[in-house]
């Protein structure tokens, strides 16, 4: 089992949008085997964008109110586990009484998985033990974000809370690179912080960056992943961003 968590400190970054990109071309590339995107956001926006509803919900799992998790399909090419909202709210709150709060997840959801399923996390832009669950059981982490000021900032706090946590947590979790979306390449601004982004992180920087789109932007509207949207270079350049992940997440495992 391989989880890749979408991680950001912001919200309004692009990070659902990425996730369910990623699920869509994994799913593409792996016919035979489950691809698992789970919402682990309470906002819920994967089954939103994607009109999907199903009763037995992360949120309704952790909270002890469901026996299972539903693993529902999108369109015969990858599952999604949704988040429950509310419930999941309700779960966190009962998850810091545990005995290990912190390892919730890997104690009592990762049965409900295939031992062999690639899982994709879409985790919320906060701080939370949600988010440290998933961080100790993660392999590779993703970091989505705009060009603007205080994306900028977001992104060395959230570098400085995953090195803490390492420090705190015997977590194997690796940041894959940090993805540039929803650029504005005509607005000087963005790309001078575009250029301070290569600047501060240039290990870590995919080469592809999302250009602003309103398809893209329109395609959770129409209930659509962005490799079905009917723009050719924001379908091209999401192609191009997760290549992009595999690659970096190949050259891990060499």
């Amino acid at each position: 089992m391989i989880h890749i968590a979408i991680l950001s400190a912001k919200g309004g970054t692009g990070k659902t949008t990425l996730s369910v990109a990623l699920a869509h071309q994994y799913a593409l590339a792996n016919p035979n085997r489950d691809i698992v995107l789970v919402d682990a956001d309470n906002q819920g926006n994967v089954a939103i964008s994607l009109n999907l509803k199903s009763e037995h919900t992360l949120g309704s799992y952790l909270y002890q109110a469901s026996p299972s998790v539903d693993l529902v399909q999108y369109k015969n090419l990858f599952y999604v586990v949704e988040s429950g909202r509310l419930h999941l709210y309700e779960a966190e709150k009962s998850i810091y009484r545990a005995e290990s709060p912190e390892t919730y997840f890997r104690d009592h959801l990762l049965k409900e998985f295939d031992p062999r399923s690639l899982i994709i996390w879409d985790l919320p832009p906060t701080l939370s033990v949600i988010n440290d669950n998933v961080l100790r059981i993660a392999d590779y982490i993703v970091i989505p974000t705009h060009t603007d000021f205080l994306s900028l900032t977001g992104i060395s706090n959230l570098m400085g809370y995953l090195d803490h946590f390492r420090a705190q947590h015997p977590a194997r979790c690796r940041v894959l690179g940090i993805a540039i979306t929803m650029h504005r390449e005509g607005v000087v601004q963005n790309r001078v912080n575009k250029e301070s982004l290569y600047g501060a992180f240039p290990d870590l920087m995919f080469n592809t960056a999302i250009p602003l789109s309103t398809a893209i932007a329109s395609a959770a509207q129409n209930h659509q992943t962005p490799l079905e949207s009917p723009d050719q270079r924001a379908r091209e350049s999401y192609e191009a961003l997760v290549k992009e992940i595999h690659q970096r997440m190949l050259a891990t495992q060499e």
